[in-house]
Protein backbone atom coordinates (compact mmCIF):
# COMPACT_ATOMS: atom_id res chain seq x y z
CA UNK A 1 0.00 0.00 0.00
CA UNK A 2 1.30 3.46 -0.89
CA UNK A 3 0.33 6.57 1.00
CA UNK A 4 1.30 9.91 -0.51
CA UNK A 5 1.15 12.98 1.70
CA UNK A 6 1.24 16.48 0.28
CA UNK A 7 3.35 19.25 1.79
CA UNK A 8 0.78 20.31 4.36
CA UNK A 9 -0.08 16.76 5.41
CA UNK A 10 3.62 15.86 5.70
CA UNK A 11 4.36 18.89 7.84
CA UNK A 12 1.40 18.19 10.14
CA UNK A 13 2.29 14.51 10.52
CA UNK A 14 5.94 15.23 11.32
CA UNK A 15 4.95 17.96 13.80
CA UNK A 16 2.51 15.57 15.48
CA UNK A 17 5.17 12.86 15.80
CA UNK A 18 7.68 15.32 17.24
CA UNK A 19 5.10 16.67 19.69
CA UNK A 20 4.11 13.16 20.79
CA UNK A 21 7.78 12.23 21.35
CA UNK A 22 8.16 15.29 23.53
CA UNK A 23 5.07 14.34 25.53
CA UNK A 24 6.43 10.80 25.92
CA UNK A 25 9.54 12.22 27.59
CA UNK A 26 7.40 13.96 30.19
CA UNK A 27 5.25 10.86 30.69
CA UNK A 28 8.37 8.73 31.22
CA UNK A 29 9.64 11.10 33.91
CA UNK A 30 6.26 11.09 35.70
CA UNK A 31 5.79 7.30 35.57
CA UNK A 32 6.64 5.19 38.60
CA UNK A 33 5.76 1.78 37.11
CA UNK A 34 9.06 0.36 35.79
CA UNK A 35 7.48 -1.94 33.20
CA UNK A 36 5.26 0.81 31.83
CA UNK A 37 8.28 3.15 31.75
CA UNK A 38 10.28 0.60 29.72
CA UNK A 39 7.42 0.36 27.23
CA UNK A 40 7.22 4.13 26.90
CA UNK A 41 10.98 4.39 26.39
CA UNK A 42 10.84 1.74 23.68
CA UNK A 43 7.97 3.54 21.97
CA UNK A 44 9.89 6.82 22.09
CA UNK A 45 13.01 5.18 20.63
CA UNK A 46 11.02 3.65 17.76
CA UNK A 47 9.32 6.96 16.95
CA UNK A 48 12.57 8.94 17.14
CA UNK A 49 14.24 6.41 14.84
CA UNK A 50 11.31 6.75 12.45
CA UNK A 51 11.60 10.54 12.49
CA UNK A 52 15.33 10.32 11.76
CA UNK A 53 14.65 8.03 8.79
CA UNK A 54 11.97 10.34 7.43
CA UNK A 55 14.21 13.39 7.81
CA UNK A 56 17.17 11.62 6.15
CA UNK A 57 15.04 10.29 3.29
CA UNK A 58 13.62 13.74 2.58
CA UNK A 59 17.08 15.33 2.57
CA UNK A 60 18.54 12.63 0.30
CA UNK A 61 15.62 12.80 -2.12
CA UNK A 62 15.58 16.59 -2.06
CA UNK A 63 11.82 16.40 -1.78
CA UNK A 64 10.76 19.73 -0.43
CA UNK A 65 8.82 22.66 -1.79
CA UNK A 66 9.80 26.31 -1.88
CA UNK A 67 8.79 26.73 1.77
CA UNK A 68 11.04 23.86 2.88
CA UNK A 69 8.11 21.56 3.65
CA UNK A 70 8.76 17.89 3.11
CA UNK A 71 6.79 15.64 0.79
CA UNK A 72 6.57 12.09 2.10
CA UNK A 73 5.61 8.81 0.49
CA UNK A 74 5.00 5.79 2.70
CA UNK A 75 5.08 2.26 1.40
CA UNK A 76 3.74 -0.20 3.94
CA UNK A 77 3.83 -3.97 3.76
CA UNK A 78 1.15 -5.58 5.87
CA UNK A 79 1.61 -9.15 7.00
CA UNK A 80 -0.69 -11.45 8.90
Amino acid sequence: MNVDLDHEESACMLAALRSYCSELRMEIVDTDNAEYKRGLRHEREVLEQTLRKLDEAAVQAGESDDDGLTVLRFVAVWTT
